[in-house]
């Protein structure tokens, strides 16, 4: 276990991390005394999940199968992000830092030969995320962050000068750090593992068809980390016509195209 304090000049929390379901888990509360009985009531959370929920199914049903389990709907639109969001600055201390290479790999990785699946609901990781997020913050009275994979839930309230989220582009290796007061972040990257010049192809469950994808990597700051999640997936199912969507849901989103052209939605912050 690795335990991290960030004093900064205008945040003080405590984060811990490990590896849960091969996905990186980074738990950040706002009160230090919390940390120790706060993780273990998540991991507690985590290994009942898992240990109820066949990692054998297909992904959309599995994900289906843990909704049911912690009380969540898949149906329904993403809900707009309500709180605020900008730019940080790049001394700050990160609340949530970019996956490692290995973990990007891996991710990639588990996508099928022939083309990623992608269908329209939250990913399970997504669920999770925010559920353990809201129990933290409910059992131990304090601001919490989860961080599972691509996922960022926050719950409570944030520490001075919000949360910091960084978001990294795989073949540039140029990072992206923006602060939220709180909701939830959630990105998605189409590169294929060991090709950053090539992009995944995108298999349509509906209608079983394979497509090239027109963004290398989505992110879209929502309500919730399931809004969150769900409106990366419908972003990367439509195509070029997802920056308008985005729009109008009124979710703030950074898109980057297949030449390394970012599209900021909404009140994304821009960075000089």
């Amino acid at each position: 276990m690795t335990i991290s304090l960030h004093t900064g000049i205008r945040t003080a929390t405590v984060s811990t991390e490990w590896t849960a379901w091969d996905a990186p888990f980074r738990l950040v509360v706002t009160d230090p005394w919390a940390m120790h009985h706060a993780r273990l009531r998540v991991t507690d959370l985590v290994a009942a999940l898992a240990a109820s929920v066949d990692r054998r199914l297909p992904v959309a049903r599995r994900d289906e199968r843990l909704a049911e389990m912690l009380g969540e709907a898949l149906a329904g639109p993403p809900r707009p992000f309500p709180y605020g969001i900008a730019a940080a600055p790049a001394e700050a201390d990160v609340h949530r830092a970019a996956p490692a290479p290995w973990q990007q790999a891996f991710t990639a990785a588990t996508r099928a030969r022939h083309g990623w699946s992608v269908a329209p609901g939250p990913a399970a990781q997504a669920l999770l995320a925010q559920r353990c997020a809201e129990l933290v913050a409910e059992e131990f009275s304090c601001g919490v962050l989860v961080a599972f994979g691509d996922h960022v839930a926050t719950s409570g309230l944030a520490p001075v000068g919000g949360w910091r989220v960084q978001l990294r582009d795989a073949p540039t290796a140029s990072t992206t750090l923006v602060a939220i007061d709180g909701g939830a972040i959630s990105s998605v990257s189409c590169v294929r593992p060991g090709r950053p010049d090539r992009l995944q192809p995108l298999v349509v469950p509906a209608t079983g068809r394979t497509v090239v994808p027109a963004w290398r990597s989505v992110a879209v700051a929502a309500a919730d980390a399931p809004a969150a999640s769900a409106a990366c997936t419908g972003a990367l199912l439509r195509g070029a016509g997802a920056p308008a969507w985005l729009a109008d849901l009124g979710l703030p989103a950074l898109l980057v195209d297949a030449h390394g052209v970012t599209h900021a939605v909404r009140n994304w912050p821009v960075q000089s």
